[in-house]
């Protein structure tokens, strides 16, 4: 039997989720009334399982001198925030590897990469390592300036096994672009996922060094965290590197732009006190670049965000989640871990006010289910970008989007997007 048929309707049915597309919220009352919904069915029941004993199991009628503020204070400060959560999670990330990589030799060109010629002058940094691990790695366009200059840190595509940072070059008008507008250039490689869910399901070691598929892939989270790293590195580089470190950009295509959301979604990643100094530094970004792709990790979401049935959906994708996750769908919903899990992937409900402005650009066409689209169609569904957008301006943040479904009518594309931000 195939791994994908694995869940039963028992199983959807405890999902909450309707066999029916639901449609996307389009105001702040559905926005609200479908998070409630939603997050609060996974992710509060989580909370509650992993508040102390001691405060899950206290009848404050016991002591009458207790006050409904005093309890409901008690309950506050119990609860961990979203950014608290994070670190929890991470905690583990990358342990014991040291920082052997900070003093790794690289390529410096003084003269600049001869492959972008442009008014700019530039130094052209090759193969130098973010991380301790061999696909923590990245090249740099540096602007030689006397102030400190912006950047704009791609993430490439691939179903996170496959691609890397030379992917940036597969358009030849990127870095031109940029540097020529006086942005400097970050291309990141990351870490791969298994390809093989079975093996996948196997694995005992998420944070593992993921160079080899189906070997020592990485789970999606880790992935991510990489991504992250990558921008706490630049920062911790910022001086010497002459960057402002309040003007970092993320964005990519596919996979790539998914991480450049999560890490422009999630909370603050920096850990002051840690022993690596990289990570001591801020993973906030200032805008987010998000072309045809994802509308979050988090697969249990997808029928709503896509309007398409949950059979259909977890029946094409649920090897593929699988693989990346490490975890069946139904450990996904009903393990401790996998809700966790789930919510540290949701990017789409980690966004809040105060998150980075994106712009969110797809040009396929809106194929129903009706149609049978193939994977590849499905996980780049133009509706997600919509999704995105909706929940966006429904927490009143500043955002753009260019679909064939909605456009926000901004006048020009990504990169334009990305500069007009940076250089304010």
């Amino acid at each position: 039997m195939p791994m994908r048929r694995l869940y039963s309707l028992t199983f959807l049915l405890t999902l909450g989720c309707s066999t029916q597309p639901e449609r996307v919220p389009t105001n702040t009352q559905d926005m609200q009334h479908t998070t409630d919904m939603t997050v609060t069915s996974h992710v509060d029941m989580m909370r509650a399982e992993d508040a102390s004993p001691d405060l899950a199991t206290l009848d404050m009628t016991e002591n009458p001198e207790m006050s409904p503020t005093t309890q409901e204070d008690m309950s506050e400060e119990m609860t961990p925030s979203s950014q608290e959560r994070l670190l929890t999670w991470f905690q583990t990330y990358n342990q014991g590897l040291g920082t052997d990589y900070l003093t790794q030799h690289h390529d410096t060109f003084t003269d600049g990469d001869p492959r972008y010629n442009t008014d700019n002058t530039h130094t052209f940094l090759q193969q130098v390592a973010y991380g301790p691990h061999t696909r923590n790695v990245l090249d740099a366009w540096l602007i030689e300036s006397p102030n400190p200059t912006p950047v704009a840190i791609f993430i490439h595509g691939g179903g996170f096994h496959q691609g890397d940072k030379d992917t940036i070059h597969n358009s030849s008008a990127t870095i031109p672009f940029l540097l020529k507008s006086g942005i400097s250039v970050i291309s990141i490689s990351y870490r791969y996922a298994y390809r093989d869910p079975v093996r996948a399901i196997e694995s005992t070691t998420p944070d593992d060094e993921g160079s080899v598929h189906d070997e020592n892939g990485t789970r999606v989270d880790y992935i991510l965290r990489d991504c992250a790293r990558a921008v706490q590195f630049v920062r911790y580089h910022a001086e010497d590197w002459n960057i402002n470190p309040d003007k970092i950009a993320a964005f990519g295509t596919s996979a790539g732009a998914g991480c450049a959301m999560w890490v422009g979604m999630v909370d603050d990643l920096a850990q002051p006190d840690h022993s690596d100094p990289v990570l001591q530094h801020s993973s906030r970004v200032a805008v987010v670049g998000h072309l045809t792709s994802q509308p979050t990790y988090n697969l249990l979401r997808w029928p709503e965000l896509l309007m398409m049935s949950t059979e259909f959906l977890f029946d094409l994708l649920a090897d593929d989640f699988q693989a990346l996750t490490q975890h069946t769908l139904n450990d996904m919903s009903s393990t401790p871990e996998g809700q966790e899990l789930s919510w540290v992937l949701d990017f789409y409900a980690h966004m809040n006010p105060g998150d980075p402005p994106f712009f969110t650009a797809n040009t396929q066409d809106d194929i129903p289910e009706e149609a049978s689209p193939d994977t590849n169609v499905v996980i780049h569904h133009p509706r997600g970008h919509v999704a995105l957008y909706t929940r966006c301006k429904a927490q009143d943040m500043n955002c753009d989007i260019e679909t064939q479904i909605e456009s926000s009518n901004y006048q020009g594309n990504a990169l334009q997007y990305l500069a007009e931000k940076l250089l304010q």
